[in-house]
């Protein structure tokens, strides 16, 4: 066994089970940079700030030629963590500091990530086991010593590597193609008519109390955590999503003097960007359309107004940098209904598990179809998203899954199959989920209290999943 091997076995011994993190960063992270991969104590940070972000390990050799970004950033957990739930933490921080390389570790399993101008992949996969191994470890060591980064950085910074370079030397260090990999995440969207990239989404259900705010407002902060750009439009008068980021009608938009929905839609000056109102947290960024609870009373003036149908969709037009623009319409088939479905490239129904819910969906499915008559043209049925789902009634959710996939055979001519979202991607009924939407933030800027982790990074995970399904299908919408 090699001399580097031997002291990253001497490190693994050193560790337990029940080790905490910072156990983990001493026993190991430092050992590993300082007697295995080259770097001193110059070459590094811990816990810097970098704009909103504090991540473990800041690695940049000092005798490099660039100096910004880092090329490597270290997220540390707990022996006993599940390092796949914090993914999400370490992706942020590449996308924050622009790092090329992202290491993620529990002392025990270890995952590298390449981070390719915001579009971030795992490129190796190990455990302690295999990461002794001399392929894995050869691997693991070409890709992050110190004399690997110097050389990079100073080729990047003198133009003789570009990124499609640097792909293809890391692919042939870990034996694959990481060139595809990128490409299969890259940011999916559509491109209308006139050529403005983007897609605009209506979160539509007659039913209310299925979840659909929240679902919306999650959906849209994982596609942030993405790397894509996300607006919301509350269109409902209740307001529920205004508040849900923290905004209230009242007091933070008519006191201070800003606009809401009401204006967009009446009054022809009023533009999209100026109703605009962005919410910034530590790990998210969504930019929203507040609603007020003067909308209700408006009924009669969108009604008398010509074309009012179509109002939103030509305010939204084409001057924006959105990626994703989703709608959250109130529960009901009024006017709003129709100028938020008409807006819209694509529906997406959220429902519980529940008799109820689930026999409204084939009121809502009957209205797209009109509306669709009605526009000419296509508005695709994205499929129903499931929200609020309890794990323990098992035999009742297999009855009223069976029920609902009998509904959507019965309204639609496609495989309902399809248009069920898998159940990895149901979003479980969970305190943490609700205390989110009253602190007026994003699931993934819920500050949890003792008890509320795991529940917290299962949400996490859920709607990590599902925007990452609706990204597949939208790559098999054409427009």
């Amino acid at each position: 066994m090699s001399r580097d091997r031997r002291i990253l076995e001497r490190c693994f011994r050193s560790l337990r089970r029940n080790s905490r993190e910072l156990e983990v960063e001493e026993n190991l992270v430092i050992p590993l940079l300082q007697e295995i991969l080259g770097y001193n104590e110059q070459d590094w940070q811990q816990q810097p700030k970098v704009k909103s972000s504090r991540p473990d390990f800041y690695v940049h050799p000092k005798s490099a030629l660039g100096t910004y970004p880092p090329y490597l950033i270290i997220e540390v957990k707990a022996a006993n963590g599940r390092i796949s739930k914090h993914r999400w933490q370490l992706r942020q921080y590449l996308k924050t500091s622009g790092a090329l390389f992202g290491l993620l570790t529990n002392g025990y399993d270890f995952q590298i990530f390449f981070n390719h101008e915001g579009n971030i992949v795992p490129i190796l996969e190990c455990s302690q086991t295999e990461l002794l191994q001399p392929s894995y470890f050869d691997r693991f060591k070409t890709l992050l010593w110190k004399k690997s980064a110097i050389k990079t950085i100073n080729a990047l910074a003198q133009r003789r590597l570009n990124f499609v370079g640097l792909t293809q030397a890391i692919s042939k260090v870990v034996g694959r193609d990481i060139s595809s990999l990128l490409r299969q995440q890259s940011p999916v969207v559509t491109e209308n008519e006139r050529g403005k990239k983007s897609m605009i989404i209506t979160v539509f259900n007659n039913k209310g109390g299925v979840g659909k705010t929240t679902l919306t407002i999650n959906l849209g902060a994982a596609l942030n955590r993405l790397g894509y750009r996300v607006l919301l439009i509350d269109i409902d008068a209740q307001a529920n999503l205004t508040m849900g980021l923290g905004l209230d009608p009242l007091q933070d938009v008519e006191e201070k003097g800003y606009k809401d929905v009401t204006d967009l839609l009446l009054n022809p000056k009023v533009t999209l960007s100026q109703v605009v109102i962005r919410k910034e947290w530590p790990n998210t960024r969504l930019d929203l359309v507040p609603s007020h609870i003067r909308l209700s009373d408006k009924e009669p003036d969108l009604i008398r107004t010509l074309d009012i149908d179509r109002v939103l969709q030509r305010k939204i037009g084409n001057n924006h940098d959105y990626d994703f623009i989703f709608i959250d319409a109130p529960p009901s088939f009024g006017k709003v209904n129709s100028i938020a479905l008409m807006a819209a490239d694509g529906v997406l129904i959220p429902t519980q598990l529940s008799p109820y819910p689930i026999r409204a969906i084939e009121y809502v499915i009957k209205r797209l179809k009109e509306v669709q008559s009605f526009r000419g043209d296509d508005l695709v049925f994205l499929g129903v998203a499931i929200s609020m789902y309890d794990k323990r009634s098992s035999t009742f959710n297999t009855n009223m899954k069976n029920r609902l996939l009998e509904m959507l055979e019965r309204c639609e001519e496609e495989d309902s199959n399809n248009l069920l979202f898998p159940e990895y991607t149901w979003i479980p009924r969970l305190n943490v989920v609700s205390l989110s939407a009253e602190k007026g933030c994003p699931i993934f800027d819920y500050q949890p209290i003792q008890g509320e982790q795991n529940s917290l990074e299962d949400a996490r995970e859920c709607y990590l999943a599902l925007a990452k399904h609706l990204l597949q299908i939208l790559r098999g919408v054409k427009r």
